[in-house]
């Protein structure tokens, strides 16, 4: 039996608090509702048609749109001849440069195929091979490649992996370069992501893992590559190393929506996800909800959807369907998080860490802490302060705040642990 839809009592189709990244390829969640960030978005694009090849970084906190801008910018490149596709490249710490080598390859595959899916000759060909043995070698196979293109009589012979990717990839990654730009693209823009809460250890791997293919990858003509994740990963991706610094960007770091930018990036789903045309949609919320959870996350966009669907749903289901509702105030949904982020909290961190961060909350909830106030403000050791915050940090009650020089990190509470407290 389905559930009602109670969101149909404010006449939405369905929660408008959704925290899913935007695509230009969905329909839950178009890129159509992105709001703000014209300058961000003409500065990106810019750098991308002043060259034949750039590399960019975009920083920024968890949670304040870096993804869904740069997934904008694919679009604003894509109307502009450029060739991109939805997905997005993982950077990870883990094994070797040739597998980001791979990734980079079978992303300008998928761009190729997503912009002609008929797409037929040598470069494709020997591209598909390559990109069909290295992805099924990551599913715990190594495969020959011979057999896999649309002929195999004119494409080039192509190694298995890993001396695939070693030998033959950076000319396969030309080639079908080549060919894009041949078949009218003014380049191939790619998305690498995941450069999100990356230990100090995990972003330097990853710094080693990009200038390893900077020769063999990064500097192709037609290729444009925009790396995202947060200040600190991406810093240290970017600038650790001179051979990758000197061609990258200086990362471009993200500030906060403004407050009426997200209200009306909420006006805009809720006219999206209207339910009946012939009635208006109603807000769930009143202003001051919205006011209120803007201060408590401090730009954290993903962390204030999360608590407005948290907290709306969890009252909703106390409401019969067909019943009349107003927007939700203030004092109930406040009250409603605090209980709901309190037990998961506790669940999460156990006594000894909650009453740490009562402690700290009770001085000053939005007050920002370094390791040599919290060994004070504690009463233990330096090592047991650090192992104390990599538990909030992982458990998404504390964050680090990205490093201003040599100075000590400084640490704040996130919204979500400041509504349980």
């Amino acid at each position: 039996m389905a559930l009602p839809n109670l969101w149909g009592l404010y006449n939405l189709r369905s929660s408008p608090f959704f925290q899913a990244t935007l695509r230009a390829d969905s329909q839950t969640t178009p890129l159509h509702l992105f709001v703000g960030r014209q300058q961000e978005r003409q500065l990106l694009l810019t750098t991308i048609g002043s060259s034949t090849s750039s590399r960019q970084a975009v920083a920024g906190r968890p949670g304040i749109g870096k993804t869904t801008l740069v997934q904008t910018v694919k679009a604003d490149a894509q109307t502009e001849g450029y060739w991109s596709s939805d997905e997005i490249i993982p950077i990870n710490a883990e094994g070797a440069s040739e597998h980001l080598l791979g990734q980079l390859l079978s992303g300008v595959y998928d761009a190729v195929l997503a912009n002609r899916p008929t797409a037929a000759g040598p470069e494709v060909e020997a591209g598909q091979q390559l990109v069909r043995s290295i992805r099924l070698r990551g599913g715990g196979f190594t495969v020959s490649a011979f057999g896999f293109g649309a002929g195999g009589s004119q494409s080039e012979s192509v190694a298995t992996p890993p001396g695939a990717l070693l030998l033959d990839g950076p000319r396969v990654l030309r080639d079908l370069l080549r060919y894009a730009i041949g078949q009218g693209a003014r380049g191939i823009v790619l998305h690498l992501n995941n450069l999100e809460n990356l230990s100090e250890a995990d972003a330097s791997r990853a710094a080693d893992l990009l200038r390893g293919i900077r020769d063999q990858a990064l500097l192709h003509d037609g290729l444009h590559l925009i790396v995202v994740g947060t200040t600190d990963a991406v810093r240290t991706v970017v600038q650790t190393h001179t051979q990758i610094r000197s061609v990258f960007s200086n990362p471009l770091v993200l500030e906060p929506l403004g407050l009426a930018d997200v209200e009306q990036l909420l006006a805009n789903r809720y006219e999206a996800l209207q339910l009946d045309q012939s009635r208006p949609w109603h807000s769930p919320v009143e202003t001051a909800v919205v006011e209120r959870l803007y201060e408590l996350f401090r730009g954290d966009l993903r962390g204030m959807l999360k608590a407005l669907e948290d907290g709306i749903t969890a009252l909703l289901g106390l409401t019969s369907a067909g019943a009349e509702v107003a927007p939700v105030g203030l004092e109930d949904l406040l009250l409603t998080l605090l209980q709901r982020n309190q037990a998961e909290l506790q669940e999460q961190l156990g006594d000894t860490a909650w009453e740490r961060l009562l402690a700290w909350a009770q001085v000053d909830a939005a007050a920002v802490q370094t390791q040599a106030q919290l060994v004070e403000l504690w009463q233990v050791r330096q090592p047991t302060v650090s192992q104390t915050l990599q538990q909030l940090v992982e458990a998404g009650a504390v964050e680090a705040l990205p490093r201003r020089g040599r100075e000590a990190i400084h640490y704040l509470m996130t919204g979500p642990a400041r509504l349980a407290l």
